[in-house]
């Protein structure tokens, strides 16, 4: 990496505000100790909580049958693209 491709976070830094690239994590949510108060691990995977989820998780049962609706459709769609081809031959 250059120098000059740590600008932004640099303009930032002074100011640390939240927005779409940055955030505030408390530490006991990425610290994480034992009943000893001993440090068992540290998650620096915390999600940004200004961003909505990506994906949604479905049931198996569910997410096939989503598939298929959505592939049922698209070979009703090829169709009606083959017919429209068909017209102008």
């Amino acid at each position: 990496m250059q120098f000059e491709e740590f600008k932004p976070c640099l303009e930032w830094w002074g100011k640390r505000k939240a927005n779409g690239v940055a955030w505030k994590v408390k530490a006991k949510d990425v610290l994480k100790y034992d009943e000893n108060g001993a440090l068992v691990s540290v998650n620096l995977d915390i999600k940004n909580p200004t961003t909505k989820q990506d994906l949604e998780h479905l049931p198996p049962e569910q997410l096939a049958d989503s598939i298929l609706r959505k592939e049922k459709r698209i070979a009703e769609i090829m169709e009606e693209i083959k017919k429209a081809l068909a017209q102008t031959a």
